[in-house]
């Protein structure tokens, strides 16, 4: 049992590292091209914050325990929502661009109800994984094009390391990249080993200690981009890797190997994944005209659905 707890620990590290040093080295490079913060949030912050989720459930496929990958997808994005946009509210009111809610939430919406869809025959198939990696490839084709007709190119400052020379970033970027596959393996062994001691499904450690352990990156950099003043980055971060998650993570994953979803996935967890994407439009959305607004109150509002629903998971439903 206590080499099970060290092992989770450990790999939480590793992974929270990894994805910070990643995180920093990308925003890096994206400001040497000159493009938007919230592009930076959307994109290369999204997908290195995202990286873990990425390497543990692709991890967990191969090595024959896919109920931890499906569950650290779903997991993680309801976690992204209700527990890191709820708590980042809470410490100060979060600014909401309009083209999140214009253009960003329409597209997760789409992600979210065909990635639902698609689990309801209780598998996800090769080829459905081919069409989620499509549709992230056209989701970063749209939202480049529209960042290179933008003039916002304000500094970034999540992070970033400026002074790194061009080969110095890439060396971060491999180095985290490694770090993270190291992490990631010690969280499923240990989250594994941790399901076989207390008797529960591997599901369950999927959807709550290894989609925590792989939303601190998540957690760190949206708190980050709120203390700093970069709400661009903080919003975008959370809207984004929960597009990468579903399009990205879902798709390799089922392409590695067709997924197996249960029916508590498809009648529990992805109409909760919904529901976190269904409430972002109207927290964000505000009557005055440009930003919209998600306040304290509705970040103590998010936080309270998140500990119902880890209630229920709890609780066997």
């Amino acid at each position: 049992m206590l080499l099970t707890f060290l092992a989770i620990c450990g790999g939480i590290a590793l992974l929270t590292f990894g994805a910070n040093r990643f995180v920093g080295a990308a925003a890096s490079l994206a400001q040497r091209l000159g493009v938007s913060p919230l592009f930076i949030g959307l994109t290369i912050v999204s997908v290195g914050t995202s990286f873990p989720e990425l390497v543990v459930s692709s991890t967990a496929v191969l090595s024959g325990h896919p109920a931890v990958g499906v569950g650290n997808v779903l997991g993680s994005n309801i976690a992204n929502v209700f527990l890191v946009l709820g708590l980042s509210s809470l410490l100060q009111p979060v600014k909401v661009e309009p083209e999140v809610i214009s253009r960003d939430y329409s597209a997760l919406l789409l992600a979210t109800l065909l990635a639902w869809l698609m689990a309801s025959n209780k598998v996800l198939s090769r080829l459905e994984g081919v069409v989620l990696l499509a549709g992230l490839v056209v989701y970063y084709g749209i939202t480049l094009r529209t960042a290179a007709g933008s003039e916002d190119r304000q500094e970034n400052k999540a992070g970033h390391l400026p002074t790194q020379s061009l080969f110095g970033l890439v060396l971060w970027l491999l180095v985290s990249l490694l770090l993270l596959l190291a992490g990631s393996r010690l969280l499923i062994w240990g989250g594994v080993g941790l399901a076989q001691t207390m008797g529960v499904s591997e599901m369950i450690i999927g959807l709550t200690v290894v989609a925590l352990g792989t939303s601190l990156p998540e957690l760190a950099t949206t708190l980050t981009g709120i203390i700093k003043k970069q709400d661009a980055i903080a919003v975008g971060n959370v809207v984004g890797s929960n597009m990468f998650n579903t399009l990205a993570i879902l798709g390799t994953t089922s392409v590695l190997s067709p997924l197996p979803i249960t029916s508590e996935n498809t009648s529990r967890d992805f109409p909760m994944m919904l529901l976190a994407c269904l409430i972002l439009w109207p927290i964000s959305w505000s009557r005055r005209k440009g930003q919209g607004r998600v306040n304290r109150f509705e970040g103590a509002m998010l936080l309270g659905v998140y500990g119902a629903y880890l209630y229920l998971l709890a609780n066997g439903h």
